[in-house]
């Protein structure tokens, strides 16, 4: 009877959990790959004059329009993300308070995209993809956040010689 106990262990750990591991796997890399997907760039910024560097080497959420709805989406957005280094929420109506920024810096993409809430803009100034207001977007922005953000640098191993 132990050898019987013992035979059906070691199949358990030879093909279940290998197998049960590779289907995990394959099931997030399918997310992923899905989620890429989704983000193929839509439209770019260029824009050389930008003394503040306002949007370069962060990932940004622009919102197009405000409202107290959309207010409480941001504030739980800024909390999930706010010890997130490179990434930025920007109000579109507060971009003109800035006067070092050229004219028409965004009002291309006000144009272009106005009829959305959010565009999320990637840490090269690319448009990755525009949400609305509804719970479904939300999910969906904050799932495309946290694969645009940009990874911090791992350390490098070192051998001791």
């Amino acid at each position: 009877m132990s050898k019987l106990i013992s035979w059906i262990v070691l199949g358990l750990f030879v093909v279940a959990v290998p197998f049960g591991s590779w289907y995990y796997l394959k099931k997030g890399l399918d997310f992923r790959r899905h989620a890429l997907s989704e983000l193929l760039v839509k439209d770019s910024i260029s824009v050389k004059e930008d003394s503040l560097k306002l949007m370069i080497g962060k990932t940004s959420v622009l919102v197009l329009r405000n409202s107290p709805e959309i207010g409480e989406h941001l504030q739980a957005i800024y909390t999930q993300f706010k010890k997130t280094d490179g990434f930025q929420i920007i109000c579109f109506d507060s971009i003109g308070t800035f006067p070092v920024l050229p004219v028409g810096y965004l009002s291309g993409l006000k144009a272009k995209f106005g009829q959305n809430d959010f565009v999320l803009i990637d840490t090269g100034n690319k448009i990755r993809h525009v949400y609305n207001n509804n719970i479904e977007d939300i999910k969906k922005m904050i799932e495309h956040i946290a694969i645009t953000i940009p990874r911090p640098k791992e350390a490098d191993i070192k051998m001791k010689q």
